[in-house]
């Protein structure tokens, strides 16, 4: 069945009524949200108002100068990424609820984006066995964030004729 044969018609007008993938714009929105909270979370340990965990502040403790800043730096800069990703998550997947072919566009951009950093992320987790904590909360984001990237982009590729 294509994406037309699915739609609903206005019984008065005979208009094609598109009804976009509700899950998908709610895991969006959802979604985003959670990465504003992260990048919330990334900029207050940047500025040292909530502790490290463990396993970050013993890596932080054995860098010196100027390695130390950069590890620091690489956590602010991950804050307003994140930030920045989730409060344009929320966007696509409102505008993905009214069926805009831009919200289309902005959510294959950004769901590119939340996969490639995961898969980055997961990579690193492999080949640095100690840098994955099972209780650090943004690592279970990251990986959630990975496979509703991956399969979300391939879905919107799937149904793009409902956008246009």
């Amino acid at each position: 069945m294509s994406d037309i044969e699915n739609m609903d018609t206005n019984a008065d007008t005979g208009a094609v009524i598109k009804e976009s993938n509700k899950l998908l714009n709610i895991i969006m929105i959802v979604m985003g949200a959670v990465f504003v909270l992260k990048g919330v979370f990334d900029l207050l340990l940047w500025l040292e108002i909530v502790p490290f965990p463990t396993w970050i502040q013993a890596v932080y403790d054995s860098l010196k100068g100027d390695e130390a800043s950069s590890a620091l730096s690489f956590l602010g800069s991950q804050g307003i990424i994140s930030t920045a990703l989730g409060f344009w998550s929320v966007i696509a997947g409102i505008l993905l609820f009214r069926e805009q072919e831009s919200g289309w566009g902005m959510s294959l951009v950004i769901l590119s984006i939340m996969t490639v950093i995961g898969i980055t992320s997961v990579i690193t987790w492999i080949t640095v066995p100690g840098s994955f904590d099972l209780l650090f909360w943004p690592n279970w984001i990251t990986i959630f964030a990975t496979i509703v990237g991956l399969f979300g982009f391939i879905y919107l590729l799937i149904t793009k004729k409902r956008y246009n």
